[in-house]
């Protein structure tokens, strides 16, 4: 039997989340729920944890410290084999419709076979349809005293409101690399595996915070090591992450340069070498991180200035922590980190937004903000009244569409200077950040094609971000801002670049 399997935790004591352990001890003392939310990544021993409270509710064999189910008697024995005929798993992707919702509700009625309590453990219950959920919830609501709920999920978000209402939820985070430790040391242990501390400190790196990916590691290497101890050499030449410090300087080089073909080039040859991508892109973020700190004068300055720009560093770890997020979906796992090279060295920086000279509007800090702006505008009227022309204030110039900023100066009479329109640009990225990050990431790859103080034109090179832009929420977003910032209504739309 797979270690996974045959290490599974069998008490509460045995579970290697302590925020778990701790949450199910208090409340398996008192009045237990009628029903239980477990939400979490996978791997994390949801399952595994809901069979156990089974246990805990039906054992006949006395609780071991007044809580622990026994593991002996038939109840214990029988759950924990998959035996028991009162305690279901049901599998809600393959389980989503109301028949089966009905089907559950007529049979959740009949009084449990031979243990006390009828459990229905529901994993995945996030699969369930809009009319299947109306149906358990009336269960959840008035469910007879001998049934207990235990609904699974890896999506909390698409859970309803009602049926959150009505469960204790119990959240099952990311383990830390100490509670990962704690469980492959007690497995290897159990099976006899020599195996050195840091190998398996290493190994709770490669985990991602879950403990049966982390189990299928260590298994692997005990299969690869033939008896012989596991040491940190051995963890690293399977994984090939020997060299990865130098590997991500050289990465770091490409991107500074804006060497995009040898970019692209370098991470196909990491996975040709079998790196894993996933493991490369952690190693970056955390060398950003150095970085980081390095740059504002916190902590070691390591090997030297660093190729990136502050702003440079800032734009790629909102990249990265996208691309890490994207790896777990994707079928080509090095895609997103092709994407993340294109994304950072094709995007126009700010900073390359045409300017022509000193404008009679200052276009004050990095991240302007909604007064700044207005006392800007401000500004442009009182040059305007300078120059004897107040009736265009009431009926200003429109200016029309057009594909260079450099035609929206207008300084002889204080109209639109392209460093106005910088720093309306700026104020825009600037109060995105509020309202979604990864929005105001993508705003840094793009730039204004035209603005006539109605309608505001931005322009992207990529079709997906294009699309992104284009979502409802994010356009009402943008127009949000756009009049917060100049007190009119604005409306917007992207183009992309020809």
């Amino acid at each position: 039997m797979v270690f996974y399997r045959k290490y599974r935790p069998q008490t509460i004591d045995e579970l290697d989340s302590a925020d778990v352990r701790e949450t199910l001890t208090k409340v398996l003392k008192k009045n237990i729920p009628h029903a239980f939310l477990f939400t979490g990544p996978k791997g994390l021993g949801k399952t595994s944890t809901a069979r156990i409270i089974a246990k805990v509710v039906n054992c006949t064999g006395g609780k071991r410290q007044g809580l622990e189910p026994c593991n002996v008697c038939e109840q214990c024995v029988s759950i924990t084999n998959g035996t028991n005929l009162d305690v279901l798993e049901i599998d809600g992707a393959s389980n989503r419709g109301i028949d089966e919702i009905r089907d559950l509700k007529e049979k959740i009625r009949l009084s449990p076979l031979a243990a006390s309590k009828k459990v229905y453990i529901i994993d995945e219950v996030h699969m369930l349809t809009t009319e299947a959920f109306n149906g358990l919830l009336k269960t959840l609501e008035e469910p007879p005293s001998h049934a207990l709920f235990i609904l699974c999920t890896t999506e909390p978000q698409k859970i309803p409101s009602t049926i959150l209402s009505r469960c204790f939820h119990v959240t099952f985070k990311p383990a830390t690399d100490e509670e990962l430790f704690r469980s492959f040391k007690r497995i290897a242990k159990a099976e006899k595996i020599q195996i050195k501390d840091d190998a398996l400190a290493q190994i709770a790196k490669l985990s991602g915070g879950g403990f049966r990916d982390g189990v299928k590691i260590l298994e692997e290497l005990a299969s690869l090591s033939d008896g012989k101890e596991i040491n940190l050499d051995l963890v690293e030449r399977r994984f090939r992450m020997a060299g990865t410090e130098q590997q991500i300087t050289q990465f770091l080089e490409f991107l500074a340069k804006r060497r995009e073909t040898e970019a692209i080039a370098f991470v196909n040859s990491l996975v040709r070498e079998g790196s894993d991508p996933k493991y490369f892109l952690t190693g970056l973020i955390e060398a950003l991180h150095v970085l980081l700190l390095a740059a504002v004068g916190v902590g070691e300055k390591g090997g030297g200035k660093s190729p990136l720009t502050l702003g440079e560093i800032q734009a790629l770890y909102y990249l990265g922590i996208r691309a890490l997020q994207e790896m777990r979906d994707s079928v080509v796992l090095q895609l997103p980190l092709e994407f993340l090279v294109i994304d950072f060295i094709r995007s126009t920086p700010l900073s390359e937004i045409p300017s022509m000279g000193k404008s009679a509007v200052d276009t004050g800090p990095e991240d302007v903000s909604a007064s700044s702006l207005r006392k800007q505008i401000g500004n442009i009227a009182k040059v305007r009244a300078l120059y004897g022309e107040k009736d265009k204030i009431q009926a200003p110039k429109k200016v029309d569409s057009m594909p260079d900023a450099r035609l929206l100066d207008f300084s002889k009479d204080g109209d639109l200077t392209p460093e106005w329109l910088q720093a309306f640009w700026k104020g825009i990225i600037s109060e995105m950040r509020s309202h979604n990050h990864t929005i105001a990431g993508v705003l840094r790859g793009c730039m204004i094609r035209s603005y006539d103080r109605k309608h505001l034109q931005i322009q992207t090179a990529y079709a997906f971000h294009k699309e992104k832009l284009e979502e409802s929420k994010t356009k009402q977003a943008l127009e949000a801002v756009c009049r917060e910032l100049t007190g009119k209504p604005v409306s917007v739309s992207i183009v992309l670049k020809e």
